[in-house]
């Protein structure tokens, strides 16, 4: 019976110490640049777009993705909206420190501040570049060949 709880105790242990190598999990914005980053964009042409993610970074609660649309005039973000699950939109009304507009760098745009600490992104999606064609592998013959 010892020797179960310690072989428990050290599985428990091990799946721990395994589970902190890894580190915390991939936000969705982060996923989103490292997929922008390897693949490239297409450039983003004045026009409203309906179907980008924006990303709001906050202090308290940490990276959040939301569906929206966004309107893009000489090659900046002008204005944001946010997708209800009805498919109507609201005006994501903010106060920026900064400034009010972003501009788009490869797909994503530079955040723009709030004075409450949020930093809000918009992600063109339909903007990504397709993945690079890969060569087609195969395997060795197997014994009936």
């Amino acid at each position: 019976m010892k020797k179960l709880f310690t072989l428990l105790m050290a599985t428990g242990f091990a799946l721990n110490l395994s589970a902190q190598a890894k580190g915390k999990e991939e936000t969705c914005l982060e996923a989103y640049q490292r997929a922008f980053n390897e693949r490239g964009a297409f450039p983003v042409e004045d026009g409203t777009y309906k179907s980008v993610i924006i990303s709001i970074v906050s202090p308290k609660n940490g990276t959040e993705c939301f569906a929206g649309k966004a309107k893009v005039e000489g090659a900046q973000v002008t204005a944001m909206y946010i997708a209800y699950e009805d498919n109507t939109y609201e005006f994501l009304d903010r106060k920026y420190k900064d400034k009010d507009k972003a501009k788009i760098n490869n797909g994503i745009s530079e955040p723009l501040i709030t004075d409450a600490g949020e930093k809000i992104y918009v992600v063109f999606t339909e903007k990504i570049k397709p993945k690079k064609k890969q060569f087609k592998k195969v395997t060795g013959p197997d014994k009936n060949f």
